[in-house]
């Protein structure tokens, strides 16, 4: 499935790239999507969820080994190993939600979103409590733009007392509600994002689209210069700084507009925005 839309290629390229992010600190639910676009904020766990009273089996126990290979793998980027391993892990261990939020993500690093959908549906079947999966699934349902189904997903976490990152929740629920055209309550989820974690800067990055579209030009900017200020990687900066001159052009600030766009066009990955950012240069000089 390819996605032409560049917001939705970023989304594509990084959806469950905070995996890492969290499969690096040993943290279920720490990662931020920082090296994701935000549009759908997912994580993965370091390790496999067992028991914490039944002496594993040995299956179980061969399933883990597959399941720390694949992380490896991912982490080198060698996705079709990994996705090797993980489907070694989950034929020996099938009810390991763990390792099917893994697999899904292997999957949908190869493009292949029926299989991840599956996965994940899998894993709230077998954990119906299981927050990763749940933000998981509403930041598949964002890339594949079935928003309200994002929503129910985003929502039943932030139902949820338990659920300890809750601007991730909310930062999926605006973007889609964005997306369907519910600009008031996308702006107030978006706003509770950054109420919540003032640094988040995936929430802050979709709050300066959502004003800029509403004409909201000084505000728009705040927001995109707050989300430079948390340095976020080089492609969600060239998107910001992208928007940033789109911006001064329509206020007739040609200058900074060029400037922006330079920075932008400068940065390695820069990733599509990069791209509009060189060609949009061309026709300012």
């Amino acid at each position: 499935m390819r996605f032409h839309d560049p917001t939705l290629r970023r989304l594509a390229a990084g959806l469950l790239a905070a995996a890492l992010a969290a499969a690096t600190s040993g943290c279920a639910t720490s990662g931020t999507a920082a090296s994701a676009s935000g549009r759908g904020v997912r994580a993965m766990p370091e390790r496999p969820r067992t028991s914490a009273t039944a002496e594993p089996t040995l299956d179980q126990r061969r399933a883990r080994m597959h399941y720390q290979l694949a992380i490896d793998r991912m982490r080198q980027d060698r996705n079709p190993e990994a996705l090797a391993e993980l489907l070694q892990a989950v034929r020996l261990d099938p009810t390991d939600t763990r390792i099917r939020l893994a697999l899904a993500e292997a999957y949908r690093r190869a493009n292949r979103v029926v299989e991840a959908e599956q996965h994940l549906r899998a894993a709230v079947e077998l954990d119906p409590n299981f927050h990763d999966a749940h933000l998981s699934l509403s930041g598949l349902y964002i890339q594949l733009e079935r928003y309200e189904e994002a929503i129910v997903h985003a929502r039943r976490l932030l139902d949820d007392p338990t659920f300890p990152s809750p601007w991730r929740a909310l930062t999926n629920l605006g973007w889609a509600e964005y997306r369907l055209g519910r600009l008031d309550e996308a702006a107030r989820h978006l706003q509770l994002a950054v109420d919540f974690r003032p640094g988040y800067w995936p929430a802050r990055l979709n709050l300066g689209i959502l004003s800029a579209e509403r004409g909201e030009r000084e505000r728009a900017i705040e927001h995109f210069e707050r989300v430079l200020a948390e340095n976020p990687g080089p492609m969600a900066e060239a998107e910001a700084r992208y928007r940033l001159a789109e911006l001064y052009v329509a206020m007739g600030d040609k200058r900074r507009a060029i400037a922006q766009l330079h920075k932008a066009s400068d940065l390695r990955p820069g990733g599509t925005w990069a791209r509009r950012s060189a060609e949009y240069l061309q026709t300012l000089q």
